[in-house]
């Protein structure tokens, strides 16, 4: 029998439905049928015990602080979050604001599955998706992304938890001014359209502006500096640097493609990892290699055999989770 490797990603699917049996765990109300087919789901599949195990790591605070899951609002949250989808969220939100699910409990690895279960709108690795908000807004999720949307009778505010967007608003059609908040950056458009990446491990946000322009400022501190149609720039805790010529392939995910004009191979694979479950890295010793091409995000292991066949490289597959691109031998 295959052994899945404990770092193996988990469904997304697999992880609400997780959620929404701990969450009735935790309850206190199970009855035996319930606890029966609990253990029949934690038996159905491995994802579905691994699942489970992680999730297990909270109890431990949870002791520290049953009385607080006896407040009536706690209570609520759990008990209405017996479905996989439609309550989890103001159960996991319950959870942090009962700080039972803390810093501590989750380790880095556990980041973005989290993040994704609180969202409002959230892709998992190597998912795409396009949503068309309330007031006509579109917007394009790309791979590992995590989006709130919060609208009020003064604002329309989209909060990017992680990942990378792309947004077509039209500003005269709504009074609202309408906003993008991620770590670094506060963003409002100004009739436009224009993609939105934030980069892990606080590196910053980058804004590239295809059509109107984008008034842009640093979420520590600053002013609002105008971004144009044809330009892009980095947002960090120093500020907003000065904006370079628009890269047209900075939105060539939506349409479903990596395209590579002249580019290292490390970085190549940088990017590409973003769409690949599990481990993806490549050697030191062919990383200074270039490629140019369009690569199909939705193959990845067309682009495998591509690079195979292309450059002096070889596939190193220690497990289906982890590659590292080498020198062939």
């Amino acid at each position: 029998m295959k052994t899945v490797p404990e770092n193996a990603p988990i469904a997304p699917a697999v992880r609400d439905q997780a959620i929404a049996w701990f969450s009735l765990a935790q309850s206190g109300d199970m009855s035996v049928e319930e606890h029966q087919q609990l253990q029949l789901w934690r038996q159905a599949a491995p994802d579905h015990e691994r699942a489970w195990q992680r999730l297990s790591g909270i109890p431990l605070q949870l002791q520290q602080r049953a009385r607080q899951l006896n407040n009536p609002v706690a209570r609520t949250a759990l008990q209405q979050t017996r479905t996989p989808t439609a309550n989890r969220r103001q159960l996991l939100k319950a959870f942090v604001g009962f700080g039972l699910i803390g810093a501590t409990a989750w380790q880095s690895r556990d980041s973005l599955w989290l993040q994704g279960a609180l969202a409002d709108y959230a892709t998992g690795t190597g998912e795409r998706s396009h949503h068309t908000l309330a007031d006509g807004t579109q917007v394009w999720l790309n791979t590992r992304t995590a989006l709130d949307v919060r609208y009020s009778t003064t604002q329309r505010l989209l909060v990017l938890r992680q990942g990378e967007i792309d947004i077509l608003s039209d500003s005269h059609s709504d009074p609202r001014p309408l906003m993008v908040h991620t770590t670094e950056a506060r963003l409002r458009a100004l009739g436009t359209r224009f993609n939105v990446r934030s980069e892990p491990n606080g590196h910053g946000t980058l804004l590239a502006v295809s059509s109107g322009q984008v008034a842009a400022r640093a979420m520590a501190a600053g002013i609002d500096q105008l971004v144009p149609s044809g330009q892009q720039t980095r947002i960090d805790q120093y500020g907003v640097a000065t904006p370079q010529p628009l890269d047209q392939s900075t939105t060539a995910w939506i349409d479903g493609f990596i395209v590579a004009q002249r580019m290292r191979l490390g970085d190549f694979i940088a990017e590409l990892s973003r769409y690949h479950v599990g481990v993806l890295r490549c050697d030191p010793q062919v990383a200074g290699l270039q490629l140019t091409g369009s690569f199909p995000i939705n193959n990845i292991e067309q682009i495998f055999a591509l690079l195979e066949k292309s450059l002096p490289v070889h596939l190193q597959r220690r497990t289906p989770y982890w590659i590292t691109v080498t020198a062939r031998g």
